[in-house]
């Protein structure tokens, strides 16, 4: 009975233990001894790699060599990737000095700039970054201000754009309709039980499911009046207490409802015919509808399309900032102009099947090189790439409306019923991420979006008590 006791003791104490790997993640490093060490925080599968070369060379030693090159001085690169922003959050409160560069999404840089986690970013006014972003992402980045110690400051200060998107709904166009992915309510309606996936970010399944909550009212608003995207953002960043219980409601069946919760996975998931549906950030939409067509000799391709729901939507935008403990600065910059440049935005693009938020003339070309169809329904982009006093149209004709297309370039249309996450401050955190546990069963993970030194000692907690409880069991036994 002793010994029974002690190995579920010890079971708890390994469990606690696992419970500390969203603070982990995977490293890769670039060079050789000596130099400085260039640390650099990403997203998944977020980066081009020349996947045909023998040592599947990336953008990363792309750029360490281009550097060396520029400066003459050596440098070690070490990229790490990491599952969520609140994953990111959390390492970054553990060790400040932990990354010199990374990419979160908006919400989170609004976050830690507020909180004094990041440096102010500054970027040469006629480098690559400046001279190419795109005028959309511009005034959006502009446009999130705060006060500073009396000072007015922006989320241009501390972040420069990466990759921009929408979120929607991937679905099987064999078994699913288009009528039927024009609402978020289908992945309530019983339909689909068991044969959909939401995300496994507290931020994303919140927005989606504020949408269900608030439907009503959400088809109420004017499209044609002025304040139209306000009212809709104003709705989609809802915390009150009232709200969230309602949201508890709503994300409780939905989570029953669904084949289970993911990051990443859902996007073979649909391909391989394990769901119909899948709640995606629009790159892996497009990912997932270029993986269903590419297809053996032989074989039957599947065709995936893309929806963004009329309720109304997210649109999102990663962007590279710098920690304030980090004494890599200088090569932040460097860092962020190579991958300004517009051919290497395009590799990117390429690649991972996000649209970056750089927008010269050469990415707009590569679009109506992938997209532009002689006989298909003309989609203007003015909104995204033009600037002031650019005469150019930037219209692609496409008659892929539902499809890769739309999924990377959204119609000014679709963009106009897209509200930007907002930073939620301690209290309503305290409010999301208490329901987000509840929904998870209690654990904690990438739900945590507050001070992760609570969590930290919360657990460090539990495995000293059950340390201290399998020493007086041993001593019970002597």
């Amino acid at each position: 009975m002793v010994k029974s006791k002690i190995k579920k003791i010890m079971v708890c104490i390994f469990a606690t233990m696992i419970a500390l790997v969203p603070f982990s993640a995977c490293k890769n490093e670039t060079g050789a001894a000596g130099g400085k060490t260039f640390r650099v925080a990403n997203w998944e599968d977020y980066i081009y790699i020349d996947e045909e070369s023998a040592d599947q060379r990336s953008m990363i030693d792309d750029f360490k060599d281009y550097y060396e090159t520029k400066t003459g001085e050596t440098i070690n690169i070490e990229y790490t990737t990491f599952g969520t922003p609140e994953d990111l959050y959390n390492n970054l409160k553990i060790d400040a000095n932990a990354y010199d560069v990374m990419s979160p999404s908006d919400y989170m840089i609004e976050k830690m700039a507020r909180e004094g986690m990041l440096k102010k970013i500054q970027l040469p006014d006629n480098g690559e970054y400046r001279t190419n972003v795109s005028p959309y992402i511009e005034s959006i980045f502009n446009g999130i201000k705060w006060d500073e110690n009396g000072v007015s400051v922006s989320l241009s200060d501390y972040a420069a754009g990466y990759m921009w998107g929408t979120l929607g709904l991937v679905y099987n166009s064999e078994k699913v309709s288009d009528e039927e992915m024009i609402s978020w309510d289908a992945l309530w309606s019983g339909k689909f039980d068991k044969k959909f996936s939401i995300k496994d970010s507290v931020r994303d399944t919140y927005f989606m499911t504020l949408a269900k909550v608030y439907k009503e009212e959400l088809k109420a608003l004017d499209p044609a009046s002025d304040d139209y995207n306000a009212k809709l953002s104003e709705i989609f960043n809802r915390t009150d207490a009232e709200t969230v219980e309602k949201v508890r409601k709503e994300m409780t069946d939905l989570k029953n409802k669904s084949y289970g919760m993911e990051v990443d996975s859902g996007k073979n998931d649909i391909v391989t015919g394990k769901i119909d549906v899948y709640f995606a950030w629009s790159g892996d939409a497009v990912y997932a509808m270029d993986a269903a067509e590419d297809v053996e000799d032989g074989e039957t391709p599947v065709y995936l399309n893309y929806s963004v729901p009329e309720e109304g939507s997210n649109v999102w935008f990663d962007g590279w900032c710098v920690p304030k403990g980090s004494e890599n600065a200088d090569i932040a910059v460097e860092f962020i102009e190579y991958l300004s440049k517009p051919e290497n935005a395009i590799k990117n693009m390429d690649y991972i099947g996000y649209v970056s938020c750089i927008a010269g003339d050469d990415v707009f070309d590569r679009a109506v090189e992938i997209y532009d169809e002689e006989d298909g329904d003309p989609v203007d982009l003015s909104y995204f790439f033009k600037r002031a006093g650019d005469e150019k149209e930037y219209i692609i004709r496409s008659s892929s409306t539902v499809r890769q297309f739309a999924a990377q370039y959204p119609s000014e249309e679709v963009i106009k019923r897209c509200a930007v996450m907002s930073y939620f401050d301690d209290e309503a955190n305290e409010r999301i991420n208490t329901l987000w546990m509840d929904i998870k069963g209690g654990g904690c993970g990438s739900a945590i979006n507050g001070d992760s030194g609570i969590l930290i000692l919360l657990l460090a907690l539990g495995v000293c008590v059950s340390v201290k409880s399998v020493i007086k069991i041993k001593k019970s036994e002597n």
